[in-house]
């Protein structure tokens, strides 16, 4: 088996937008916050500085970064109010989106989620991704792949902030602004074969306009 990272930031297919969720200048609503573009192209230029590498076309993908990062850090929030998880004060840092990277990661990490078991369902999930992304071994049968999947605490841990993120999303109503879907969080990666294992955050059925 290849090596299978869970990837450092984390959500569910999305119901549909009502009509007081069109407004075409929000991003992304979660529950009753929203997003605005505003914001986004605040955090867009802050994340492209930290990112010294960024090209000037990689804006769109560094705003789609930006989107997830904000429902990923409302969803977490969620979770944790439900779960009565006190969360660590967040470190002040150069930049909003520095800020908001650190305080969402620590948010994750404070979750119980090493107290979530995954099911078959989960790990079948992956099992079926991980073949088509070609880090797993098709000639392994699930049930022969299954225990070790299981014993590995990086896809124990995903599948984890999968399905807590998944719930929280479901109940939050997420919707999206169109320019950004589909729009989901890689949450269990394999490098550069990509995304083993993902949180939706939108469908593409949604009354959400971007004009």
């Amino acid at each position: 088996m290849r090596r299978l990272t869970a990837a450092a930031g984390i959500a569910v297919a999305l119901l549909a937008l009502t009509a007081c969720r069109s407004n075409p200048s929000v991003a992304a609503y979660v529950g009753d916050q929203s997003f605005t573009e505003d914001k986004v192209n605040t955090l867009t230029e802050q994340a492209a500085k930290v990112q010294e590498t960024a090209q000037p076309g990689d804006e769109a993908a560094i705003r789609t970064h930006v989107v997830q990062l904000l429902i990923y850090n409302a969803l977490c929030k969620r979770v944790a109010a439900d779960k009565g998880v006190k969360l660590p004060a967040a470190e002040a840092r150069p930049s909003e989106y520095e800020t908001l990277s650190q305080e969402t990661q620590a948010c994750v990490q404070a979750l119980p989620l090493d107290q979530m078991k995954p099911s078959e369902e989960d790990l079948r999930k992956v099992y079926t991704n991980g073949v088509e992304a070609g880090v797993l071994d098709p000639a392994k049968s699930f049930e022969q792949s299954q225990a070790e999947l299981a014993g590995n605490p990086q896809v124990a841990g995903a599948i984890a902030v999968y399905r807590v993120l998944t719930d929280a999303a479901k109940a939050a109503d997420v919707s999206v602004n169109p320019r950004y879907r589909p729009l989901d969080l890689p949450v269990l990666t394999a490098g550069e074969r990509g995304a083993v294992l993902s949180v939706p955050f939108s469908v593409a059925d949604t009354a959400v306009s971007n004009s």
